[in-house]
């Protein structure tokens, strides 16, 4: 049967990424490696890039000999050199099955690395990816994702970036003192964030970061890390916005923008509910002057008395974010500062009774998120919260790292798309999703 199965992939120091001729694709699951399902493979997604690892051993698996086998050196053009594993990060919409299989590097001489471009002299830590297992077959890259998110929003043929630098010039000039705006332009040109795009595009989703500050020293932070940890990946918001300069930009955004979400809470900012008299003026101000779109609060939801005032204020609707709802598992990665994790709890709770569009924005890691424990954990909390949607986001964040703060081993695998099935049965009306939605779409 692994005949079927795509051909492992392999980088050479340079990055140049070649398949095996022989050896498959093999995915992880926390430590735990096996062979793709039929159901979990899919077509490499348009737009989806392509990685290698240095610094890790690649793992595929040899049918003839029935068993795994661990590459670290191949001979490519008659000469015996250093090879790394590939890993896809998939494009937005699409949530991961399996971790790239993998090992750490053992030390190595430099001179065994081909080109000796990459002295594999230790194992580096890698950047703050999503890594997916992916390989090569019938002319094609197979990934081990789904499709969880229909909309087609987040398409890169949708983001012109000569369009998106004139709109940012002309914005620029009639607001030249607004500090936001000028954080947001260089979001959107520097670090291509299609959230702030879609703000000069004047449509969809826009993002209205606020914060910081956080209260959360979360291991996989993508907007500032603390020592021993990977280098995150964009800078982060260094001043609190005015309620003035927020309404400048969301305000024509909810009156005239198709399907107009603005979002406090992003990933270039700390946690937002520590701006609550910031959020809950502009708040107030902008639902007196419209009815229209959409305001939505990302959040670690570290305080269910702010949440009150933010949704008394006019929220629509709240994504809280974890990455379990087990309590260690929670405190390992967010490693909360001044609150707890039933407060977090009491916040989806109360924010469902408040009649907030409530999800949770849950941070999937295979062999974690879908163990037997997490889904039973999950499926108690859907009961007592009836809470309306989970997005299924990749976390971004290299496996072994986050494995080894993790607490132990969470019982038995079952898959993501297992998961899934086993929620859907259980909660017809539950909608799954990877995007915020605009609140006409709160019930599809």
């Amino acid at each position: 049967m692994a005949k079927q199965f795509p051909f492992m992939l392999l980088a050479d120091t340079k990055g140049r990424i070649f398949n095996h001729p022989y050896l498959r694709m093999v995915g992880q699951q926390r430590g735990v490696y096996r062979l793709p399902q039929p159901e979990e493979l899919i077509p490499l997604p348009s737009r989806s890039r392509l990685f290698f690892m240095p610094g890790y051993k690649s793992v595929g698996w040899n049918s003839q000999e029935n068993r795994y086998e661990t590459l670290t050196e191949y001979r490519i053009n008659c000469r015996i050199g250093g090879v790394f594993p590939v890993s896809a990060f998939l494009t937005p919409g699409y949530t991961r099955l399996l971790l790239p299989a993998i090992k750490a590097m053992d030390k190595t001489p430099p001179s065994k690395v081909l080109g000796g471009s990459i002295p594999v002299d230790e194992t580096p830590l890698l950047p703050l990816w999503p890594y997916t297992a992916v390989g090569w077959q019938n002319g094609k890259f197979w990934a081990a994702a789904v499709r969880i998110d229909k909309s087609t929003h987040w398409r890169l043929c949708y983001f012109n970036d000569q369009k998106v630098a004139s709109n940012i010039k002309e914005r620029l000039k009639k607001f030249p003192h607004n500090r936001l705006i000028r954080h947001l332009s260089n979001c959107a040109l520097n670090y291509r964030c299609f959230a702030a795009m879609n703000l000069f595009l004047q449509r969809w989703e826009i993002p209205l970061p606020t914060s910081p500050v956080c209260n959360s020293k979360c291991i996989g932070c993508i907007s500032r890390q603390h020592s021993g940890c990977p280098q995150a990946s964009h800078e982060r918001i260094r001043f609190v916005p005015t309620p003035s300069e927020i309404v400048q930009i969301a305000l024509p955004h909810l009156r005239n923008a198709p399907e107009a979400v603005v979002s406090f809470g992003q990933g270039c900012e700390g946690e937002p509910l520590l701006q609550v008299e910031t959020l809950e003026e502009t708040i107030r101000i902008l639902r007196m002057r419209t009815s229209r779109g959409t305001i939505n609060l990302n959040t670690n939801g570290f305080s269910p008395f702010y949440v009150k005032r933010l949704a008394q204020a006019g929220l629509d609707s709240i994504r809280i974010s974890l990455n379990s709802v087990q309590k260690d598992y929670y405190n390992a990665y967010f490693r909360p500062q001044d609150y707890q994790f039933k407060d977090v709890i009491k916040s989806i709770k109360l924010s469902k009774d408040l009649g907030l569009f409530v999800s949770i924005n849950l941070f999937v890691f295979p062999g974690i998120t879908d163990s037997e424990k997490e889904i039973a954990a999950l499926i108690r909390l859907i009961k007592k919260t009836n809470l309306d949607m989970i997005q299924m986001r990749n976390l971004s964040i290299p496996s072994e790292f986050y494995n080894y703060h993790m607490p132990p081993s969470n019982g038995k695998i079952v898959g993501i798309l297992e998961m899934i099935k086993i929620l859907k049965e259980e909660f017809p009306r539950l909608l799954f999703g990877y995007f915020n939605r605009p609140k006409e779409y709160f019930t599809q």
